[in-house]
């Protein structure tokens, strides 16, 4: 009886092992970074040119030992979710999780050097079978295929203490008044951040107002709300665009000044400088 339990013991021990091994042969193969190029979900279908819109990141990503490392396209900000695999079922299974919960359930293969993912939401579907994202399945089917490494980024070099604020691109290069400036800071601007987009609009009798874009995931698809955030009154002085708060949705805001150093403007892109030292660019709308 002792020599059939230790017999058996040795077996699930090798097995053990042999799995572990194959496991991780299977994780070195996602190792590296990655761009979708191909993506449905719930059986629309993403054009290619709209991906790095829709998805995290612009639609790239690094997967370093057992984690998806995206870095936003928008401001620079960097996010990270850990996944799992099961090599040994059939489709392959993955799992991807956050602290909070398992956020994804789904199955994957490598095709010619491509990753193929199908994922579910498991809070609307149980694990995908099928690579496919049918509509009514409430599913995403994406292919990812390997890119090099992004070059390191080079740093700018340094600005000049007061630069001048100058056109844009399309007209002769000058230094603009005040004036000029305020003419072309009237209408819509949006700016885009890690949680979707600013729209500020600036009038001609110096008011202003201030739209919240997110967008909302609901079975797969990004549904864009509009949500009023501040308004009051603005000016420009001496190079520096300066909004005064009067109603908001955040109550510190309330009363208080945010300044803004212009960088360069011209008819559709608005270069600026914020309280905190960090550059942005702004695109008219309107």
């Amino acid at each position: 009886m002792k020599s059939v339990t230790l017999f058996s013991l040795l077996i699930l021990l090798v097995v053990g092992g042999a799995n572990a091994a194959d496991q991780d042969a299977e994780l070195k193969q996602f190792q590296g970074h990655w761009e979708a190029v191909e993506l449905s979900e719930d059986g629309h279908v993403i054009p290619q040119e709209a991906i790095a819109e829709w998805l995290p990141s612009g639609g790239r990503m690094e997967i370093a030992e057992s984690a998806i490392l995206m870095t936003s396209p928008h401001d620079g900000k960097k996010s990270a979710k850990v996944f799992s695999i099961d090599a040994t079922q059939y489709p392959k299974g993955l799992d991807i999780v956050t602290r909070e919960k398992k956020e994804a359930v789904g199955i994957y293969r490598f095709d010619e050097g491509k990753l193929i993912v199908c994922l579910s939401d498991p809070e609307e579907g149980s694990r995908p079978t099928e690579f496919s994202a049918r509509e009514g399945s409430k599913r995403m089917l994406m292919v990812l295929k390997r890119v090099p490494a992004p070059e390191a980024d080079k740093k700018p070099a340094p600005a000049p203490a007061n630069p001048p604020i100058t056109a844009g691109s399309d007209v002769a290069a000058k230094v603009l008044t005040d004036a000029e400036v305020t003419r072309l800071l009237q209408g819509t601007w949006k700016y885009k951040d890690e949680a979707g987009a600013l729209i500020v609009s600036m009038t001609e009798n110096a008011a202003w107002s201030s739209v919240r874009e997110s967008q909302q995931l609901r079975l797969f698809q990004k549904v864009f709300v509009r949500t009023p955030i501040s308004n009051g009154r603005w000016g420009v002085k001496q190079g520096t665009l300066t909004f005064h708060c009067l109603t908001s949705v955040i109550p510190s805001r309330v009363n208080q000044q945010l300044s803004f150093t212009v960088r360069s403007i011209s008819d559709r892109d608005f270069i600026f400088v914020d309280h905190m030292g960090r550059l942005g660019k702004a695109t008219r709308v309107q």
